[in-house]
């Protein structure tokens, strides 16, 4: 493997040039630098700190939720869900991260769905009294 590598580094260079290599290493990292995404469950009861907000920004839900009765429940998680997919599909994303504000249903339905989509863990920001902490999940 480090062999075939080794050639087409050396292949590629003999080809565009030490600069030419460099600046496509550089825009790859760049690129994927962007595609770091976090998921607000539910925004508007709890205090948005800039610690739970790493890459861009995604609030799958506002205010309260009606569990009223089972059926609108059902609908209203669905229609959230059907929101995040769709935000999950719109780039390849390398970080996906949680803040699971709200009804816990809501957040356990997101990490599952970030796992199905994009066949990754979901890397859970907390709110710990007046401080953030970050839970990485380890395979």
């Amino acid at each position: 493997m480090v062999n075939s590598l080794d050639k087409a580094i050396e292949e590629y260079i003999s080809r565009f040039g030490e600069e030419s290599l460099f600046d496509l290493i550089c825009k790859k990292e760049q690129e994927l630098d962007g595609l770091e995404l976090t998921i607000i469950a539910n925004a508007g009861i709890h205090p948005l700190q800039s610690c739970h907000q790493r890459g861009e920004v995604y609030i799958a839900s506002i205010g309260n939720i009606d569990f009223s009765s089972h059926e609108i429940a059902h609908n209203e998680i669905r229609k959230i869900l059907i929101l995040v997919a769709e935000k999950l599909k719109s780039k390849p994303w390398r970080k996906v991260y949680l803040v699971p504000f709200g009804p816990a249903v809501i957040s356990m339905c997101i990490k599952s769905l970030v796992y199905k989509i994009l066949n990754q863990e979901t890397i859970d920001v907390l709110h710990v009294g007046n401080a953030c902490t970050t839970i990485f999940i380890l395979n």
